[in-house]
């Protein structure tokens, strides 16, 4: 109890004798876990993005005329039964005329000069995951009655690239704000090392250890991390608040994130602060602790 009661009362002297540089150390906390919480949510709206983009590529089989219900229906089965497909709808040829209609309008050249018997029938296959195109592809392939397959091949393999690029981008965004937060909180606690370094020389001269010094920094470096991490997630929901919310009006045919996304990184964000806190005290004090 008397150890805990000197490790508090070393804490708080600590902050208040050194309040610029706490104030500096928790500036550096919120700004590094603030930029942190950015790429995370980021992140979460690019992959509401692909979500919503990628649940749209469908996989399109296209039926010659004289194809027969019994043909039809196997086709139909073979399909449905593929664990890649997680839905098959039939569009029969009025359907793919209104659908052109809906397009193009009633008045344009193409839907003018056509007739419904124009447009063929078809299976339009939604997928699982976008990327297994290839297999319905490759089951339909050879199979009487078929037409041909739109498979909107380059669009899903841009399209995969791309996200595939947006995703990688802003995981290593994260990691080097985490980074640059570790180095930033280490300068700033070495920097309250520095100014101390008389009272730690005199603590290690009249038998101090090593971890009695140490532990009231470490706190410290806690309380800085969490003091940031708070304030950090405290302007996310404000921002969130002032720039998204606007825009699930003006702009409805985007996915935008909600306020439980902000809230799921919460816990990462916390455990961020304290996690680089503690790393970058410990790095800070070997140099005046080895002496």
């Amino acid at each position: 109890m008397a150890r805990l009661d000197y490790y508090f009362r070393e804490t708080v002297t600590g902050l208040r004798r050194n309040g610029l540089v706490v104030f500096a150390a928790i500036s550096t906390a919120f700004i590094a876990l603030l930029l942190l919480g950015m790429a995370l949510l980021i992140r979460q709206e690019v992959d509401l993005i692909i979500a919503d983009t990628t649940g749209r590529v469908e996989v399109v089989v296209y039926l010659q005329d004289d194809l027969g219900q019994d043909a039809q229906q196997r086709l139909n089965e073979l399909l449905t039964g593929l664990s890649v497909v997680s839905e098959v709808a039939y569009e029969s040829k009025e359907d793919a005329y209104e659908r052109a209609v809906a397009l193009f309008g009633q008045e344009s050249a193409i839907i003018a000069n056509v007739s419904e018997d124009a447009f063929p029938a078809s299976f339009r296959v939604k997928l699982t995951e976008p990327e297994d195109y290839k297999v319905v592809v490759a089951a339909v392939d050879g199979q009487p009655g078929i037409l041909r397959v739109s498979a909107q091949q380059e669009v899903v393999d841009r399209l995969l690239a791309v996200t595939s690029l947006f995703r990688d981008g802003v995981l290593i965004l994260a990691f080097v704000m985490l980074i640059a937060s570790a180095i930033l909180i280490a300068n700033t606690v070495r920097m309250g090392l520095f100014a101390r370094r008389r009272e730690i020389g005199i603590m290690k001269l009249v038998g101090a250890t090593n971890w009695r010094i140490r532990v009231p920094f470490l706190i410290e470096g806690v309380i800085e991390g969490l003091v940031g991490a708070a304030l950090a997630i405290g302007v996310l929901f404000v921002a969130k608040t002032i720039f998204i919310d606007p825009l699930y009006d003006s702009i409805q045919f985007v996915k935008w994130i909600q306020t439980s996304d902000v809230l799921a990184t919460i816990p990462l964000m916390l455990i961020a602060g304290v996690v680089v806190s503690l790393a970058a005290s410990v790095l800070a004090m070997r140099r005046f602790l080895d002496v």
